[in-house]
């Protein structure tokens, strides 16, 4: 499998950096997909998640009760970005402190766990392996913080 990160300009700014992930050639970012399988179901609540993110970037970062955390296997930052908590669409996404997130995809959770539903079951399972391979960048010196410690710097192409 071939990834690459891409930074979403209309959401990073002053506050966070945001970023999605191509995978192998497609077209879309997995963030875009997530947006183009949910607006007809959810439209209210996907325009809540697009509208946080916009508050994340330029005007708050990335605080933590924004999302629910330990979504993923422990300090591997996978946690999920809601509306509110009482809805049930979910966003899923590795957070890194209150300065960058990386947008993955997600859905429409009416299960108790996310592993009794395929669909979220293989998003969250997705970013975790793709955010075991930004921390192995981490370590190796391929992928490092910008000055400002707001962006991501270095290599944003990962292959297998």
């Amino acid at each position: 499998m071939k990834f690459e990160i891409v930074e979403l300009n209309e959401f990073s700014g002053a506050k966070a950096s945001i970023y999605s992930i191509f995978i192998d050639d497609t077209d879309l970012t997995l963030f875009d997909k997530f947006i183009q399988e949910n607006h007809l179901l959810y439209p209210d609540e996907l325009g809540s998640i697009i509208d946080r993110l916009e508050i994340i970037g330029h005007f708050t970062g990335a605080r933590e009760h924004y999302f629910k955390l330990n979504e993923g296997t422990l300090g591997d930052g996978v946690c999920a970005l809601y509306d509110s908590p009482d809805k049930k669409l979910r966003l899923y996404t590795i957070r890194y402190g209150s300065t960058c997130i990386v947008l993955d995809g997600g859905g429409n959770k009416n299960v108790r766990a996310l592993q009794e539903d395929e669909k979220l079951r293989q998003e969250n399972y997705l970013l975790r392996y793709i955010s075991k391979r930004i921390t192995e960048a981490f370590k190796t010196g391929d992928l490092w913080w910008s000055t400002d410690q707001n962006r991501l710097e270095g290599t944003f192409i990962f292959e297998d």
